[in-house]
């Protein structure tokens, strides 16, 4: 039995974008989070005993601004070194265009593969054999997983790539591949990297996404970590996602329908930010809150922009002191018109909504209706009307609640205004 750690994208030295340049953001949970983020990875490995690490790209974002970024991360393998704990990487994109990693010396622990070719490693205490390719630039776009070899006989495979396998929203397509591609190596497991957002695309066998090891912006929201994997008789026994991240992002929507007092608005803002604080596992939080839903206050929440952010960003401090960074306030709401008041309405509006209002439901007693139905009928698939389907329009009940249904949604879009109106 043996364990190993499978981590990717850890952009050492990138910044967290959208926070430093605002004056109240949390500037020591920011400062150099990419780098406790990976200290944490290195602390989990020797806490763990684990046998090796695999890095699947994108160690580095880009060129370095000056030798601190190698040298810190030789430190951390030197760590790893003094307790018997090997390394294995791959160049990712970001790698691919660094100009200064040629500069450093590999550290002793550290095995880069090779960019030209697929290349095998072999662990003989643990019957692991290794297989890895590097991007050699920073836009690949064949297939390095057709390349690489057929499994290893009575070892555990792992192939180490940097990929957007069939592609992934977010994410340019790189080193594009199949899953059909690295089933037909016949290895055991799959340690990919490129896609920020942790994902188990397979369990026969394992192909894994980590996901980045800390979020820089609001688009890379949620736990961030890497997964702890054990192995016994050449084969993946256990799996766990380990979360190393030190502050968090969290896109938080708030729904306000139907509120009509400010004072409902702000209590339920605020047991929002302590709901999300308590899932955020003792880290600092960075949170966009989008306010939505339907409501008479939509007005009053637009007219005052500025106000309504920090008033939210003031009661983020006062409820969690440091713990709880506003980084914005997005105003999504539509205002919303008391139906009586429509009703009296002598505008298009109302008497569109009257109309509505005095349709019967009994499918039968609306005119005009069989001629629509008819020419549903020519346009949809006929087996989409079978019987038992949500779509049977010859059964009496089915066409009542579709009648129902339509009455409600139609009055409240009238209702609702705003840019879904």
């Amino acid at each position: 039995m043996f364990k190993f750690i499978h981590a990717a994208d850890i952009h050492l030295d990138s910044p967290l974008r959208g926070l430093s340049r605002y004056e109240s953001a949390p500037v020591d949970a920011i400062r150099d989070a990419c780098r406790r983020a990976f200290k944490n990875l290195v602390d989990l490995a020797i806490e763990e005993k684990a046998a090796f690490v695999l890095l699947a790209g994108d160690l580095y974002d880009g060129d370095w601004k000056d030798y601190s970024t190698g040298i810190f991360l030789s430190r951390q393998m030197g760590r790893l070194n003094q307790h018997g704990i090997r390394v294995f990487a791959v160049a990712g994109n970001h790698d691919a265009a660094n100009r200064m990693t040629k500069a450093l010396q590999t550290p002793a622990n550290m095995k880069i593969f090779s960019a030209g070719k697929v290349e095998t490693v072999t662990l003989e205490d643990c019957s692991v054999a290794i297989h890895g390719r590097s991007f050699k630039a920073r836009h690949v776009d064949e297939n390095l997983a057709a390349g690489f070899c057929q499994g290893l006989k009575g070892m555990f495979n792992i192939g180490l790539l940097h990929t957007s396998l069939d592609g992934r929203e977010g994410h340019a397509a790189y080193a594009p591949c199949t899953l059909d591609d690295l089933r037909s190596k016949n290895y055991q497991y799959w340690a990919l990297g490129h896609v920020h957002k942790q994902e188990i695309v397979s369990k026969d066998p394992f192909v894994v996404f980590p996901g980045c090891i800390q979020g820089r912006h609001i688009r890379e929201s949620g736990p961030k970590g890497c997964v702890k994997v054990t192995v016994e008789e050449d084969a993946v026994t256990q799996m766990e996602p380990v979360s190393l991240d030190v502050l968090r992002w969290t896109l938080t929507k708030i729904d306000l329908t139907d509120m009509e007092d400010l004072r409902d608005v702000f209590e339920k803002v605020r047991e929002t930010i302590e709901q999300e604080r308590a899932q955020a596992e003792d880290r600092p939080l960075a949170m966009r809150i989008k306010l939505t839903g339907a409501t008479k206050l939509s007005d009053h929440l637009a007219a005052f922009p500025e106000k309504l952010e920090q008033q939210i960003k003031a009661l983020g401090a006062e409820t969690a002191g440091d713990d709880v960074w506003i980084e914005r306030v997005e105003n999504r709401t539509q205002g919303k018109y008391d139906l009586e008041t429509v009703l009296a309405d002598d505008t298009s509006p109302g008497q569109l909504l009257r109309a509505i209002v005095s349709t019967p439901e009994d499918p039968g007693q609306i005119d005009g209706l069989e001629d629509k139905l008819a020419e549903l009928r020519q346009k949809v698939p006929p087996e989409a009307f079978g019987t038992g389907s949500i779509l049977d329009l010859s059964d009496r009940q089915v066409l009542e609640r579709i009648t129902r249904e339509a009455k409600k949604m139609l009055i409240g879009r009238l209702l609702a205004t705003g840019e879904e109106k």
